[in-house]
């Protein structure tokens, strides 16, 4: 498949090596049952990262409820599944692993774009507000967003305090559901239980 979805949650739990490699954990997932079975040398392979960068990846995964581990025997072996929890997601395609930039910019790109509005490509979080939600430092931030400025992936507006990601190619396009719409002009028709996010994405609560 050359797509895949991605929690938006990462943005504000992931540094950008993990938010790659949880990428490749996801590229590695059945769509169906959110399962992954891929071993941690064969995904360490995929992206090109040594094992340990994996098993640290993965237990924050596990701390940040991204996923929940499970431990199969078979005889003297023990292999582990991950079930995924993507329960508000963004789509993102699998060609971005071929861009021409590293894998903590491809990383750094993912997190930006979890803390996209729904159905967009721009965040108002600018400044001192990204620095607030991500888990890097100020400087890294920066630098970061510089890389990829000059790149052409983003374009920041200083004066809206915005920043729009250029490359929109790179991730899936999605559109307001029916329902969405009729809560944004309703909100009257809320269910009880149902909620917007501080980034304005809406909940449905069964």
């Amino acid at each position: 498949m050359d797509y895949t979805t991605l929690s938006k949650e990462i943005g504000a739990c992931l540094n950008p090596l993990q938010a790659y490699i949880y990428l490749g954990l996801c590229l590695h997932t059945d769509f169906k049952n959110d399962i992954s079975n891929i071993n941690q040398d064969t995904l360490a392979k995929f992206l090109q990262c040594d094992v340990g960068a994996i098993q640290r990846a993965l237990r924050v995964f596990q701390e940040n409820n991204l996923l929940t581990i499970h431990q199969d025997r078979y005889g003297w072996r023990e292999k582990n599944r991950y079930k995924l929890i993507r329960t508000n997601w963004f789509g993102v395609k699998r060609k971005i692993l071929e861009e021409n930039i590293t894998r903590e910019q491809i990383g750094f790109l993912l997190l930006l774009k979890s803390l996209c509005y729904n159905h967009c490509n721009y965040t108002d979080y600018y400044g001192k507000d990204l620095q607030k939600i991500m888990t890097l430092k100020r400087s890294m931030i920066d630098n970061y967003l510089r890389a990829l400025e000059a790149r052409q992936y983003i374009k920041r507006d200083k004066k809206k305090k915005r920043i729009t990601i250029l490359r929109d190619d790179l991730f899936l396009t999605t559109k307001e559901s029916e329902k969405e719409k009729i809560i944004k002009l309703c909100p009257e028709l809320m269910g009880d239980d149902d909620y917007f996010d501080e980034h304005g994405h809406y909940h449905f609560v069964d």
